[in-house]
């Protein structure tokens, strides 16, 4: 029994560690942001401007990809634009090349080609069902405003991300909870009166029109989840209408109420000229 037991400890903990391994490695190749002393504008480049928090609670990896224009998927399938650093279709931001920190989130400034990018991960989870987008034009670099992120155990600061806790089971599932933990992404969106951080004065910094609710295909892997401040999906709205207190009765708030400032519908992202909308699940 003892030798069942070790192999089956040992091979757990192998397939902890693949499933820990598949979305970081992925997002290894990826285009990472600029150092300070990096900030040169390529006028033939966009890029990407993008706060993450909580910055005490070293907020994960945050990922981000490139849409094809006329099929609405990811460049790629999530695997050739990360093979080099060089094609400029996938980028994350997160870590150590920060711009600046005011100790609650931290800034960031990425490079990319130009076009219709989305929001596709946070950590080991996947927003598949359900995420941001937005353009990214030539010449130019649009802020997307404060990403903030959390483990769904219940355990954050953040109010929204707090009440989006998993069933008990799972955030009691031990060591190997990276394999069921899903984490939480709230988008807030940029201010209008947002200052242009000094060094980014010749970076034609513009406020990003998000594109809510875009699903995409699963390529990385991961776990998979839904974006914060979304609508319902279909089957959850039909169990929400069930389980609707009586009328007079107030409903208790949810982590699904919309972020401030415009949103555009998911089917605005691609192209009127392109034949297929990302608005699709895939």
């Amino acid at each position: 029994m003892t030798m069942f037991h070790n192999r089956a400890r040992f091979g757990l903990a192998a397939l902890a560690m693949l499933v820990t391994s598949v979305v970081p490695a992925d997002l290894a190749l990826a285009h990472k942001p600029l150092k300070t002393k990096e900030l040169v504008f390529d006028k033939t480049k966009g890029y990407i401007l993008v706060r993450l928090g909580p910055a005490k609670g070293a907020a994960p990896v945050v990922a981000f990809a490139r849409l094809d224009p006329y099929t609405g998927k990811i460049i790629g399938d999530g695997v050739l634009n990360a093979l080099s650093k060089k094609e400029y279709n996938a980028a994350s931001a997160g870590g150590g090349n920060l711009l600046s920190t005011d100790g609650k989130t931290s800034l960031y400034v990425i490079p990319v080609n130009p076009g219709k990018w989305v929001i596709t991960g946070t950590g080991m989870t996947i927003y598949s069902l359900g995420t941001y987008g937005f353009e990214v034009k030539e010449g130019e670099t649009v802020n997307i405003g404060t990403i903030l992120t959390g483990r769904e155990d219940g355990k954050s600061e953040i109010p929204e991300i707090a009440a989006a806790k998993l069933s008990q089971d799972l955030v009691d599932f031990g060591t190997m909870m990276n394999i069921v933990m899903t984490d939480a992404m709230l988008l807030k969106p940029a201010g209008e009166s947002d200052p242009t951080p000094p060094e980014l004065a010749s970076f034609n910094v513009r406020k990003a029109e998000l594109i809510a609710d875009i699903r995409f295909d699963n390529v990385y892997r991961g776990l998979v989840n839904r974006a914060l401040g979304l609508p319902p999906m279909q089957h959850n709205a039909a169990i929400a209408a069930a389980t609707a207190p009586p009328p007079g009765q107030v409903k208790p708030a949810t982590a699904t109420s919309a972020p401030s400032g415009p949103i555009k519908p998911a089917a605005e992202i691609v192209d009127a000229t392109a034949p297929s909308s990302v608005a699709t699940p895939q």
